[in-house]
């Protein structure tokens, strides 16, 4: 089969040249652990971590407070391919995820609440109920 590559290269290509293999081997980063992208909402009654996590089960997914932190932890395991199969390109990353934030101080230990939905964890932290303002009814 001839491929026409947009560079004007027939044949296999440089993609499937085993003399270009290095180019896509693993890093020593692939043994560190990943870190979502999060973000951090805050609204009168409570603050919300949104961590984006695709390709999880809610079950691989922890979430907990300790020491005044959230922490959430996660593990994506690589998918195992047949002895046959040769990899081209392996370009999504697999092992420990892992983020923590320190919380505030008018955060609430208690009735923290998460749920993972369309690869977003959400985890939802509300204040304490002395930190919220109150309407005072002046008569």
């Amino acid at each position: 089969m001839e491929v026409r590559f947009e560079n004007g290269w027939t044949g296999r290509g440089w993609l499937f040249d085993p003399r270009w293999a290095s180019l896509f081997s693993e890093s020593d980063a692939t043994a560190k652990h990943m870190v979502p992208s999060v973000d951090v909402i805050e609204n009168k009654d409570a603050y919300h971590f949104y961590f984006e996590m695709p390709g999880l089960k809610n079950e691989s997914i922890e979430a907990r407070v300790e020491g005044g932190q959230l922490m959430v932890e996660a593990e994506r395991g690589r998918p195992e391919w047949s002895q046959e199969t040769r990899v081209r390109v392996a370009e999504r990353g697999y092992g420990k995820i892992y983020r923590a934030f320190e919380l505030a101080d008018d955060a609430s230990r208690d009735g923290i609440e998460a749920s993972y939905k369309d690869g977003v964890l959400e985890v939802t932290v509300a204040k304490k109920a002395e930190s919220k303002s109150a309407k005072i009814l002046i008569s």
